[in-house]
């Protein structure tokens, strides 16, 4: 990953964009390797969202839990996330988990018909981010995936 965020081991998982760092526990607090990931992705993806990376409207200002704002930015990070989890090979043991928090929040966003779509642009733009994949590597991988359909 380019650019990549500041890191702090604390009991706490969290991307704090005042001083552009990522928490994460240590991997013992974890069940599985897989979830570590998974849960580092989702907060990385979040980082992305800093003006000195991808940038996103909104990653600066204080948005309070449950706010329309914040849920949008959960489901581009946790989409993100399992991005970076099929990527990583690891998408089979994150999926469950992964899925009922993406509908958490699609549910609390009901009335907006563009936010998957939405979502899910911001959430590639980010994946292909921490890759390092530029825009013309990423335009080929798509072509390729297209062509295997």
């Amino acid at each position: 990953m380019p650019n990549p965020p500041g890191f702090e081991q604390d009991s706490r998982t969290f991307y704090r964009p005042s001083t552009d760092t990522v928490g994460v526990p240590a991997r013992s607090a974890f069940d599985s390797a897989e979830e570590f990931y998974s849960t580092l992705f989702h907060e990385l993806t979040h980082s992305t969202g800093h003006p000195s990376r991808v940038g996103r409207e909104g990653i600066m200002d204080h948005n309070p839990f449950g706010s329309e704002d914040y849920s949008k930015e959960e489901l581009v990070a946790e989409m993100g996330a399992a991005m970076l989890c099929g990527g990583a090979g690891i998408q089979s043991r994150t999926l469950d988990n992964s899925a009922s928090y993406l509908q958490s929040w699609i549910n609390r966003l009901r009335s907006d018909s563009r936010l998957i779509v939405s979502a899910a642009s911001q959430a590639q733009k980010a994946a292909d981010y921490i890759l390092a994949r530029t825009a013309a590597e990423a335009d080929t991988k798509g072509e390729n995936e297209s062509e295997t359909l």
